[in-house]
């Protein structure tokens, strides 16, 4: 058991994320490490989050790798990308279809490994890898300098299985997406105003009732 002191917490230096005006008006001051979970019902705007996330990073310069589990390379996840911005002449971001868990903490242990995995969907990679909340602790324990992302569907009012439930619990950053609205309910306070608005058209379509803002979340 290791133990700190005062001295020691007040002596850590942190790598915060250099997130632009847009994205830090989510997130805040957000530290590059931990498990997060972005969630969501179907058709809500969950992917076109994470890969506008993933293009925020990418320019930023930091290494990401997402994880398609669900669509795989489909004409649709091309789309997507398209929507996204992301382009082989502009983007560096890695993609796959699959993803077994040790395979992965291979890769990370590599030099120029991704900073950022993101996996679409948590339930996908629960069911084909058999993959438990404890090894999701250990994967975040063993890469403490890295940012693992997923992709979250929901049943009812919240996400899907026991152990999403555990995962959620266990994230350090929380992101539910509604109506192409993503909205900060991770640990700590989020940016001001604490949404992010992934499809104008659609946002305002929902949020916007007689030209006057719906209050809620707001």
């Amino acid at each position: 058991m290791r133990n700190w002191s005062v001295k020691n917490i007040e002596d850590r230096k942190y790598d915060f994320i250099p997130f632009s005006p847009r994205f830090a008006s989510l997130f805040g001051q957000t530290e590059l490490t931990g498990n997060w979970i972005v969630y969501g019902k179907s058709g809500q705007g969950k992917s076109a989050f994470c890969l506008q996330l993933a293009k925020e990073f990418d320019e930023m310069g930091k290494r990401v790798l997402f994880v398609s589990l669900e669509m795989g390379d489909s004409y649709e996840f091309q789309q997507s990308l398209r929507r996204a911005g992301i382009t082989g002449g502009n983007s560096n971001i890695l993609f796959t279809g699959e993803c077994p868990p040790d395979e992965l903490a291979g890769y990370l242990e590599k030099q120029r490994s991704a900073d950022v995995v993101m996996v679409d969907s948590l339930q996908y990679f629960i069911d084909m890898y058999r993959v438990k909340t404890a090894d999701f602790i250990a994967l975040r324990n063993r890469f403490r300098k890295k940012v693992f992302i997923y992709i979250s569907h929901m049943k009812g009012n919240e996400v899907d299985g026991e152990t999403a439930y555990d995962l959620k619990k266990d994230a350090f950053k929380r992101v539910y997406i509604e109506h192409f609205k993503a909205v900060y309910k991770g640990r700590g306070n989020g940016g001001d105003p604490g949404f992010y608005v992934i499809w104008p058209k659609g946002y305002r379509e929902f949020w916007l009732e007689d030209g006057s803002l719906r209050m809620k979340n707001e």
